[in-house]
C-alpha cells in the first residue's frame, strides 16, 4: 500500500462539493489504482473522532468481483441510453469517490470544529479558575494589609494612652 496523495489545510476557506467533485476527478485522472483508500477523523462527538479508512474500488474490480459473485449482480437493473456496463460503473465510481471525499472533509471538519470548541472550553474553564485564584490571593493580600495598618494604629493609640 503506497500513499500516492496526500490533502491538508482543505478547511482554510468554506468548501463545497465542487471544489471536492474537482479534486476528486483530478485524483482519479492522474492515478492508477485497483482500490483507493481515503483516510479521514470521524466525527463522534464533541471530544471524539476516529480515524477510519474508507475504501473505494476500481471500476474494473467491481466488474470482476460482480461476474464472480462477491456482490451484488450488476446487471438486474436496466440501462437505457446505450451505455455499456463498464462506463456505467465507471461514471457511478466517480461520483461514488467524490461523494466519499466530500463526506471525509466534512467529517474532518466536524471533528476539527468540535476540539477547537473542547479546548477554547478547556482554556475558559482554566482562565476562570485562575481569576478566582488570582482574586482570593488579592483579597487575602489587602485583609493582611488593612489588619496590619489596623495593629499599627491600636499599637500608636496604646503608645498614646500609655
Amino acid at each position: 500500500d503506497n500513499i500516492e496523495m496526500t490533502v491538508s489545510e482543505l478547511q482554510k476557506s468554506p468548501i463545497n462539493y465542487t471544489q471536492i467533485a474537482v479534486l476528486a476527478d483530478d485524483i482519479l485522472k492522474n492515478v492508477e489504482y485497483d482500490a483507493l483508500r481515503v483516510v479521514f477523523n470521524k466525527f463522534h462527538s464533541v471530544i471524539s473522532f476516529k480515524p477510519t479508512m474508507t475504501t473505494i474500488l476500481s471500476p474494473e474490480v467491481m466488474e470482476k468481483e460482480s461476474e464472480s459473485g462477491k456482490v451484488g449482480d450488476l446487471d438486474s437493473y436496466e440501462i437505457e441510453g446505450g451505455e455499456t456496463k463498464s462506463e456505467i460503473l465507471q461514471n457511478l465510481t466517480e461520483f461514488q469517490f467524490s461523494c466519499v471525499v466530500y463526506n471525509a472533509a466534512l467529517e474532518n471538519a466536524c471533528s476539527e470544529l468540535g476540539a477547537r470548541m473542547s479546548a477554547m472550553d478547556s482554556s475558559s474553564r482554566n482562565a476562570g479558575e485562575m481569576l478566582d485564584r488570582l482574586t482570593l490571593t488579592y483579597n487575602r493580600t489587602r485583609q493582611a494589609s488593612i489588619t496590619t495598618e489596623l495593629i499599627e494604629i491600636i499599637s500608636g493609640a496604646s503608645a498614646l494612652e500609655g
